[in-house]
């Protein structure tokens, strides 16, 4: 019998160290496989704080230390650590672009982080940061509400989200069956479920604050 594929989800984005590539190497594309999923990059990410002494976490001494700019992926919600170009003044809660053709305010994207390498200033920001990103991107999270499934021959996505019960989902499942949904505003005037937003951000915060949540909504793998 030929031999089976393995299964190569969520591998694109793992700190663990594999093919001797340190952990810092976010993105890159050794040891990619014919049949591993292209690995996928964010465009822009929004910023929770300019560390001008450095990283808290960073085993260096200070004065080897470099200026980073804490940050969050709009798309995946990858927390990320950025080296800042010389003279830019960055505030919390900016849009900035961190693809290769659109990086005026870094130089460079440095590592993925942790939640618990955040500084408590990222921290204090972090789910403020999460509220504007949903709120630009309706559409996409109501779309969500539109095509959630299974995620389990026993469970669907809904009852991952907190304080959705069986009558919250019966009524979800039922009204979009009937049209899809269009806005928060509108799946709350149809269902039960009063605040869709704030329940979606509940979740993004706690899969980025546990590292060991076995299903993901809306993050990437650590």
């Amino acid at each position: 019998m030929p031999e089976r594929p393995s299964n190569n989800r969520d591998r694109s984005y793992s700190y663990k160290k594999r093919n001797n590539q340190p952990r810092s190497n976010y993105g890159r594309s050794e040891g990619m496989s014919g049949t591993e999923k292209p690995r996928k990059y964010e465009e822009y990410a929004w910023t929770l704080a300019y560390l001008q002494e450095g990283s808290p976490t960073d085993p260096n001494p200070f004065s080897q230390r470099e200026p980073v700019i804490q940050a969050l992926g709009e798309i995946w919600f990858t927390l990320l650590e950025l080296t800042p170009r010389k003279g830019v003044d960055v505030k919390p809660l900016a849009r900035i672009g961190i693809g290769k053709d659109n990086r005026k305010v870094i130089n460079r994207i440095k590592r993925r982080i942790s939640f618990d390498d955040l500084a408590s200033s990222s921290e204090k920001v972090l789910e403020e940061c999460i509220i504007e990103i949903v709120n630009k991107q309706e559409f996409r999270f109501v779309n969500w509400f539109n095509k959630a499934s299974l995620v389990t021959s026993r469970m669907h996505s809904f009852k991952l989200l907190p304080g959705i019960g069986t009558t919250h989902l019966e009524n979800l499942l039922s009204e979009r069956n009937k049209v899809n949904f269009t806005s928060f505003e509108d799946i709350a005037s149809r269902t039960k479920v009063s605040d869709s937003k704030k329940l979606i951000v509940a979740r993004i915060m706690k899969e980025l604050s546990n590292p060991d949540e076995k299903y993901r909504l809306f993050t990437r793998k650590p």
